[in-house]
């Protein structure tokens, strides 16, 4: 590995735990490489790592007790073993139990999912085992590998940068066992093959993003190759047995004095220098044409021959030990001996099967697991870090095997041949304004589905779930091509006993020759839009008040009402450049500014205060209105710096107040330290904050508040559209407020519960609360 990783090796690295090396070596003697067993084991060898300084160890540093439970099999040290942890019973459906980042699934740790060790957290085979089957619960048993990235130190390997977790080996010829754990880690099917621990993103500095020479993805590289290489011994036609001086560390990486192209798997590219010495001129940049025979992507006859070196001088003529260390750029004399694919064959037998379509087209889900109880939004920045790194991971891959190889990480769909994504869906009952249906209704659910993938392909979506809605599951669409989007109509009965309010969470599955495409939506039944606004009106400027009672104390970034200008920061968007309906919101700051945060909510640093700034709107009649909501779309960030990732800030809010009929404000909604990835639409009932004045009032205000706490370096920015009153449908049972009126019609273009959501970024649509990671210059503040 290059030098950058010197840096991440520990202060105090922790040692091996008693009698694991002996284990590993145990069991590298009972599996020698190349002698694979004619049936299939029943658990897989141990991971081979990466560690932190650069070098190999001999497995994972983890506890005898630790260890008994990743094993399943008897104690060598007499310990009892327990059984495996159980999963509770967890959410079902698409994603169930994530959130999503982009295309990164974000789990939050648990007693199961991660194991204690002193006052943090780590990660062992059983961790893995339910990770991994929690993952194809949740997006489908279509994946070869899972990459798991971790907000945490993980105390259980500290020594490892990354390591593979092997979980199935079906192929002869390779050097490894014959094993099966699919079933063990959630895998039906038997697809899954390895998992990655990549460890936490932070190691790898703030660029991996934008620099493709970074470490992140040589080490991502290795590992994921590791399923398959490199475990080659070889044989000489007159040999009588086996050679292994191919390989060293962990008999699974190529030894240095090995020509081996380069490969990422610790290889080094010699240059003969035409008179008898050699140049060592690069290392770990590519998989070598030796390496892709074992993943399946050439045939022998595509192999470059290689060769070893051996009695090394150096310049000056001293001999140089094989074992030692060689600088890069430097000439040694030394004797060649030539290696061919034959001799190889010839001792691990030939590749069965010869190809691997995992590797060929290699789907790999990417997983972010946070630390027990902390819950994503401490670690936004972190999993939005992993989200800018997955997609250069994915050309990288692809480029390092010539082409020969595709990798995709997309969560929901494949990344070529016909992929479908699947909009917000709108339920219509019969003869209602679009987007309004209630119990009892016949109604029609239509969803839009793009074909964003490479190829035309016929849509064949079923739609599941836990729901009370009747209708048939399945429509089928004409050719799609790629770019272009068809509506489906499904025809629906709702029961008459569907709640008012409640969202139905809808799952969404069309087949694909690469692997099928997912999605999941809610609809709601019985809700209409009351009184409200998307604030297209000029007039709003005005009847919509900004500082209304003159006591603000924001020096920078008061509402406005207007276009907002985008405000970006390496990618991550602080505020958008785009309404949800028409172009006009109201927003904290509408110019975008020179650079981040210029323009933002700010505080006067001469004063112990946060900065602050008040929207107030007009009253809303609640006349005729049954179980009043206020429904609002919100964009909100509040991001302060920590390690050169940006994260929550700490103490930054937006928060919601109403007053009925010139009463004392009450506050109705909150959203601390937020960071959104795109438009949230939130959705409060008024009943539980205004309690019973609500019944016999007439009209309410709403106060719109952003805060930027004093002496806090962080960039708050926040916009507010489509604020509309939510009223139950007739039949619902709620209680009405003031005389009965008919719920109006929902105004075009306007955003109502329930109906056609705004158009978003894919990762937006999915998630409302994300990650990001910003690595430039801090906010600049007014002194």
């Amino acid at each position: 590995m290059s030098n950058a990783l010197v840096n991440c090796r520990p202060t105090q690295p922790p040692g091996l735990a008693f009698g694991l090396a002996a284990l590993v070596s145990l069991l590298v003697v009972a599996k020698p490489i190349g002698k694979e067993p004619t049936s299939i084991g029943k658990h897989s060898p141990p991971p081979h790592e990466i560690n932190t300084w650069g070098g190999h160890g001999t497995g994972v540093a983890i506890s005898r007790e630790v260890y008994a439970h990743v094993a399943q099999s008897a104690d060598p040290w007499g310990l009892p073993v327990p059984p495996l942890a159980q999963a509770q019973t967890a959410p079902t459906g698409v994603g169930a139990g994530f959130a999503i980042v982009g295309a990164v699934a974000v789990l939050e740790g648990d007693e199961i999912t991660t194991t204690a060790s002193g006052t943090g957290y780590g990660l062992n085979k059983d961790n893995l085992a339910e990770i991994s089957s929690r993952f194809i619960a949740a997006f489908g048993d279509d994946y070869d590998q899972i990459a798991v990235f971790v907000g945490f130190t993980d105390r259980l390997s500290q020594q490892a940068l990354a390591y593979q977790q092997p979980v199935k080996n079906d192929i002869r010829g390779l050097g490894l066992g014959m094993w099966d754990e699919t079933k063990r880690f959630g895998s039906p099917s038997g697809r899954m093959e390895s998992m990655l621990n990549m460890k936490r993103i932070n190691l790898y500095g703030r660029d991996a993003a934008n620099d493709p020479e970074n470490d992140l993805y040589s080490v991502w590289a290795q590992e994921a190759a590791h399923r398959w290489a490199v475990y080659f011994k070889y044989r000489f036609l007159n040999d009588t047995s086996d050679r292994t001086d191919l390989l060293l560390r962990q008999n699974a990486h190529w030894a240095p004095w090995v020509h081996a192209e380069a490969s990422f798997l610790d290889g080094m590219s010699w240059q003969s220098q035409n008179n008898g010495t050699y140049l060592l001129t690069e290392m770990n940049k590519r998989y070598s044409t030796l390496d892709q025979y074992a993943m399946g992507l050439r045939t022998p006859l595509e192999v470059t021959p290689l060769f070893m070196l051996d009695d090394f001088k150096d310049e000056a003529g001293t001999a140089v030990a094989r074992e030692g260390r060689f600088s890069r750029g430097q000439k040694y004399a030394a004797r060649r001996i030539d290696v061919t694919i034959e001799d190889i064959v010839r001792a691990m037998g030939a590749r069965t099967p010869a190809t691997s379509p995992a590797a060929e087209d290699l789907r790999m889900g990417v997983v972010f697991l946070t630390p027990p109880g902390m819950g994503l939004t401490p670690l936004m920045g972190e999993a939005f870090r992993v989200e800018t790194t997955r997609a250069p991971w994915d050309n990288f891959y692809n480029a390092s095997a010539g082409g020969r190889g595709k990798v995709c990480t997309e969560l929901l769909h494949p990344c070529r041949g016909p992929a479908f994504t699947f909009a917000p869906p709108v339920l219509t009952g019969a003869g209602k304004p679009t987007g309004l249906a209630a119990a009892g209704d016949s109604a029609t659910l239509t969803v839009a589905v793009s074909n964003v993938g490479t190829e035309a392909g016929t849509a064949d979506v079923t739609v599941s779930g836990q729901h009370p809605l009747l209708f048939s599951p399945n429509v089928t669409s004409a050719p799609v091509a790629p770019g272009q989007t068809v509506v489906l109509s499904y025809p629906v009965k709702v029961p008459d006993s569907s709640a008012c309010g409640v969202p139905f969470k809808l799952d969404f599955s069309a087949p694909g020759r690469l692997g099928p495409s997912k999605g999941s939506h809610t609809v709601t039944v019985g809700m209409a839009p009351g009184p409200g606004t998307d604030f297209e009106d000029p007039s709003h400027a005005t009847t919509w008040q900004v500082n209304p009672d003159g006591t603000d104390t924001a020096i920078l970034g008061a509402w406005q009402w207007g276009a907002p200008e985008q405000t970006k920061a390496f990618d991550f968007v602080l505020q958008p450049g785009q309404a949800v309906s028409g172009t006009q919101v109201f927003v904290t700051g509408a110019a975008a500014g020179a650079s981040p945060g210029d323009n933002d909510v700010d505080f006067d640093n001469t004063q112990p205060v946060a900065g602050r700034t008040t929207l107030q709107s007009p009253d809303f009649a609640l006349a005729g209105l049954s179980n009043p909501r206020l429904a609002y779309q919100l964009h909100f960030v509040a991001a302060g710096f920590e390690r050169e990732v940006l994260v929550p800030g700490p103490q930054d809010t937006f928060y919601v107040q109403a007053s009925l009929d010139g009463a004392p404000w009450v506050e109705v909604d909150r959203v601390p330290s937020s960071l959104a990835l795109g438009w949230e639409q939130r959705v409060r009932t008024l009943q539980d904050t205004l309690g019973a004045a609500l019944a016999t009032a007439t009209r309410v205000r709403f106060r719109f508040v952003a805060e930027d706490h004093p002496y806090s370096e962080t960039v708050v920015e926040a916009a507010i559209d489509d604020v509309f009153l939510l009223t139950d449908m007739p039949g619902c049972g709620g209680s009405t407020v003031g005389p009965p009126q008919p719920p109006p019609q929902a105004k075009a273009g306007g955003c109502h519960y329930g109906g056609q959501s705004p158009p978003v970024s894919p990762a937006g649509a999915t998630l409302a609360m994300a990650a990001l990671a910003l690595v430039g210059r801090r906010k600049r503040r007014q002194r």
